[in-house]
Formats: C-alpha cells, structure tokens, sequence
C-alpha cells in the first residue's frame, strides 16, 4: 500500500460489519455468509479469553520471583485468528472485496443495496490504508511458512486424531505424542508471530469481517449472475479457468485449523493435559479431521489481476 498505516479496530470496520449478524440489516444477506459472520464475531473474543486463560494458569505469584507463562501470551493469543484470517485470504475473499468495491465505485455494477452502497464507498475509500495483497501474503507468510507450518500442523491434527479410538481411556504414549506435536508446533509460530504480525492482527482480522460483510449481500450475487457467497468470491477462478470450489474448502479449513490452534494457544498454559471423557476434546478432533479433509485444496491462487472485470454483470 502507498503508506503502511494500521487503523484502529473501530475505525477499520464499515457501520455494516459492526452490527449483529442477526440483524434486521442482514435480512437480504446470503445464509452461508451469515455463517461466517457469526462464528468470526464469536472468534472475536478468543484472544482476550486466550490471554486470560494464560495469566490465571500462573497462580499465585511469590516475588520478587514471579511465575511467568512458558510463552508469552499476548502473543500466542492471536495465532488462531491470524490462521484464520490467511486462509480466507488465500480463499480469495479479500480480493473479492477489493475486486467489487471498486467495480462499484467505477459504476460497473448498479445493484440496490440497503444501505445505498455506503459500506462498499467507505471500503474503497480506506484502500490505501490497508495492507496489499503482497503485504499481506509476506507477513502472514513469515509465521504460517508451509514448508514447516502445514508438517507440523498435521503431525498435531493427526496426533489428535490417534485419541479418537481409545474410547474415553488415558493413552500416554499417544498423549505424549500429542504434547510432542503441540510443543513443536507452538514453538515455530510463537517464535515469528513477535512483532508486526501480532501489531498487525487486530487490524487484518478486522478487515476480514468487514469483507465477509461487504460480500453477503445476495444483491451482489444476483449482479454477478452466482448462485451464492463462495461463487462470488469465485468469480476471478471461474474467468481464470480454474475448478470451482476452492474457496469453500479453504474456508472450511481456515476455520477448522483455527479451533484446532486456539486449544493448542490455550492448552499451552496446562502442558497440553486433555480429559480423554472431555465433550470438547470430540469436538476438537473434529476439527483436526476437517482440517486435513481440506487440506488438498490445488495450487494457491495467483494475486492480484482483477478476473471479475471479465464477467457481464446482471442488471
């Protein structure tokens, strides 16, 4: 971006994507993206709650040699949020919002919204106040690298997944394999997310509910002659030639690996201890098997190149 400005979370987010996804306002809004919404909104709360959790695990401190979590906190307590805000990218959502925002403001496309387009104008507007696609996929890269990211990740979804068939009962050596697997996995992210992607969370994660926002509306699909909110962040596959689909499973999976990696940001204070009875534990290696289901989602997609200029509009 022309300058690398992060705004405050109030001030990032159209009126739009501040209110209740239940909201009157979301009468017209796709189910799907309703969904998605709603658990980013829930999301929201999980880095306060993570940090939370980290600082009651200390107990009572004895100076002057206070305890201190193994890693620190503030840190690790946007790791899942960050995950979830690359996979959504790498979906193709943010580009998808930047895309129709300014076909909008060009008046390529007349929809009516309820709002008049006031919420796609004011995301046009702050585009330079924004980090660009290549800004985002280097400074998400340096914590999620896939060369070492993705092994460990899926050492530690398949690590839960061995618990699955021990019928409720203690297992050492596959827990001590799940605390191996964790241990490694947190170390490697804890290690980069120092610095400017843990300035930089609040804001991204910030833009990526107001672009789930910008996209609901199924105005927007009928104008671009879809079907539903995955087929318009589609869209600029579809022009490239590239299989449909893609986005949908890199969705899932974001969101999958981002419950998976907040239990491991939250587990860390208790070294990784599970209740083999535990409900939460079934639904966690849930989503380690979500997870790895998605994982073979094709090559990523190429940045930027506005696709959607391609297609006719409706209307």
């Amino acid at each position: 971006m022309d300058s690398a400005v992060l705004i405050p979370l109030e001030d990032a987010v159209p009126a739009a994507a501040q209110e209740d996804p239940r909201s009157e306002s979301y009468t017209e809004a796709s189910s799907e993206a309703i969904s998605l919404a709603l658990a980013l909104q829930q999301a929201q709360e999980w880095t306060p709650q993570i940090l939370s959790l980290a600082l009651a695990s200390l107990g009572d401190i004895d100076l002057p040699a206070p305890a201190a979590p193994p890693r620190d906190a503030n840190v690790l307590s946007v790791l899942p949020t960050l995950y979830w805000v690359q996979g959504l990218d790498q979906a193709g959502l943010l580009k998808a919002a930047d895309t129709v925002a300014a076909l909008w403001s060009s008046g390529a496309i007349t929809v009516s919204l309820l709002d008049r387009g006031q919420a796609l104008q004011g995301y046009w507007k702050k585009r330079r106040e924004r980090l660009t696609a290549d800004e985002r996929t280097h400074l998400l890269g340096l914590v999620f690298d896939a060369r070492d990211f993705e092994p460990a990740m899926r050492r530690l979804c398949d690590a839960l997944i061995a618990l699955a068939d021990n019928a409720g009962r203690h297992d050492i050596r596959e827990e001590v394999g799940l605390q191996q697997a964790a241990s490694v996995l947190l170390d490697l992210c804890g290690s980069r997310l120092e610095g400017a992607p843990t300035m930089a969370a609040a804001d991204l994660f910030a833009q990526t509910r107001a672009a789930v926002d910008l996209l609901s509306a199924r105005a927007l699909q009928t104008a671009f002659a879809v079907r539903d909110f995955y087929s318009l962040i589609e869209l600029g596959d579809r022009a490239a030639g590239r299989p449909m689909g893609r986005a949908r499973r890199l969705a899932e999976r974001a969101q999958a690996g981002a419950a998976v990696l907040r239990w491991l940001a939250v587990a860390a204070a208790r070294q990784f201890a599970i209740d083999p009875r535990a409900a939460e534990l079934q639904t966690l290696m849930g989503d380690a098997q979500r997870w790895l289901l998605n994982s073979d989602t094709g090559p990523a997609l190429p940045e930027p190149g506005h696709e959607f200029g391609r297609f006719a509009t409706a209307g």
